[in-house]
Order: C-alpha cells, then sequence, then structure tokens
C-alpha cells in the first residue's frame, strides 16, 4: 500500500471516528436536553415591534390615540438589527429611552427570560446593565407571536401583554384609526391610506398621527403642504358613531387647538 494510499485511509477512519462520536452524543442527550435547545431564544427571535394590548384594544374601540393614551399608558418596544447590534427604544410616543441588547438569559423558569440591557453596545460590568424580564412561547413555527414583558423604565416593572405587530407601527396604528376612503356630503371621496398618504378632493398629502400630545384639545394629524412653504400643517378629526369629521387646527401657544366647526363630515365607503 502506498503511502498516499495510508493517509486517505487514516483520513477516512477519523472522519468515520467523529461522525460516529457525534452521532452517539446526539442520541445519548435527553429529552430534556433536546427540549432545552429548542426552547433556546437569540436576540433575533424578539426582532420587531410589540405594543401592549391593553392599549390596542383602547385604541381600536375609540380610534382616537390621544383619548386612548389617557385611559391605558401606551408602551412600544421596538428591536431591530442594526448592523452586528441590537438597539432597543422603548417609548409612549411622547418619551423614549434607547438602549443596547447585549445578551438573553433564561430565568430558571420555563419560558421565562430576561433582555439584558446597556446603555451601548459593548462589554459592562452588572452594575452598569438594567434586565427587562420576559415570558413567552414560541409557536408552531417556532416565532413569538406574543410576549409578556415586564418593562422597567415606562411600566415600572409591572408586567403586561404585548403583541407583535405585523409590519411597522404607522401602518398599524393608521389602519385601526382612520385609513378607509370615505365620501362626505356633496359625493367627493376622502382616502387615508394605511401607508399614511392624504388624497382629498382639493389636496394630497402625507400625514402622521399625533399619538400622544396631552396638552391638544383634539385628535389631530399633521403633514408638510409644500404649497404653504413647508410649514406643518394640521387637521383635526373626531369619530361619532361611523362619522368621521376633520376640523381646522391651529397652535397657540404651543398647543394645538382645533376648530369647533369641521369643514367636512365624512362616511365610510
Amino acid at each position: 500500500m502506498t503511502h498516499r494510499y495510508l493517509k486517505l485511509n487514516i483520513q477516512n477512519a477519523l472522519l468515520t471516528l467523529v461522525l460516529a462520536t457525534f452521532c452517539a452524543s446526539a442520541l445519548a442527550q435527553t429529552p430534556e436536553q433536546i427540549q432545552a435547545r429548542k426552547d433556546r431564544v437569540f436576540v433575533r427571535d424578539l426582532e420587531g415591534f410589540w405594543l401592549n394590548e391593553a392599549y390596542v384594544k383602547a385604541l381600536s374601540a375609540n380610534r382616537s390615540p390621544h383619548a386612548a393614551a389617557k385611559r391605558v399608558a401606551p408602551v412600544l418596544i421596538g428591536l431591530r438589527r442594526e448592523g452586528r447590534s441590537y438597539p432597543i427604544v422603548i417609548t409612549d410616543f411622547n418619551k423614549a429611552v434607547l438602549n443596547a441588547v447585549l445578551d438573553v438569559e433564561p430565568t430558571g423558569k420555563p419560558g421565562a427570560y430576561r433582555l439584558v440591557l446597556g446603555a451601548e453596545d459593548r462589554p459592562v460590568s452588572s452594575s452598569e446593565v438594567t434586565y427587562l424580564p420576559f415570558e413567552g412561547a414560541k409557536n408552531a413555527q417556532g416565532k413569538f407571536e406574543r410576549l409578556r414583558f415586564s418593562e422597567p423604565f415606562l411600566m415600572k416593572g409591572k408586567p403586561s401583554d404585548f403583541m407583535l405587530l405585523a409590519g411597522e407601527v404607522s401602518p398599524y396604528i393608521n389602519r385601526l384609526v382612520i385609513a378607509g376612503t370615505y365620501k362626505d356630503d356633496k359625493g367627493a371621496t376622502w382616502t387615508f391610506t394605511e401607508a399614511g398618504e392624504a388624497r382629498w378632493p382639493d389636496r394630497s398629502f402625507n400625514y402622521d398621527l399625533s399619538l400622544n400630545d396631552p396638552t391638544a384639545n383634539c385628535e389631530y394629524l399633521q403633514t408638510e403642504d409644500l404649497k404653504d412653504g413647508d410649514q406643518n400643517l394640521r387637521f383635526g378629526y373626531a369619530w361619532k358613531a361611523d362619522k368621521l369629521s376633520i376640523f381646522p387646527a391651529r397652535v397657540v401657544g404651543k398647543r394645538v387647538r382645533c376648530d369647533t366647526k369641521p369643514i367636512a363630515v365624512l362616511t365610510r365607503q
């Protein structure tokens, strides 16, 4: 046997030994070890926008973000990868807290974990981190749809149920509040898209809903109208049954005020 064939046989034998050892190790794992591997949670498993369910229910019921926020404080947890790090923002649509996720740790209880948060994505001591506990179970596809967070900044650690939004935040809230096609009393069409475009009989513009402004006396949306010199313009709105009223709005002493007389009363089509 040549030196070449001897070398190949040794390599094949070593490869067979390694595969056999690997297979034996896998077969020797207990059901608990296999389940632990399946239940392992990574930061990427939590990526997306999480909104507290109590607020979603309040907003769905009244379609008025300011009123819903007074009834149930909104809390949005946004986690999205940027490069090699995972920034996390927690906001009530008025103020926000920004951190970096350093790790996900199990807490010993089945289905219970905690996010390890730091001010920056760098090694830190235990005295510099904040923990964000959460509980949840993956669905049949291995994804989280709902989580119970004990958010430490805005909710002071009070456990609350959160749901994962399907996509971006603004389209989701626009869909709950105002998106749709309407007719006014003259038969003209008014449209608000989920993507944030308003198409009215006399103008079209991109809009943003105000979500949490305790100083305003009305619900309102805002836009930039290039025809008016790039000034921020606002319009109030109010729901009464299935009728949507649109009002002129202006800033008075740094507070948004809506007129009492609507410029249109719309019926959803």
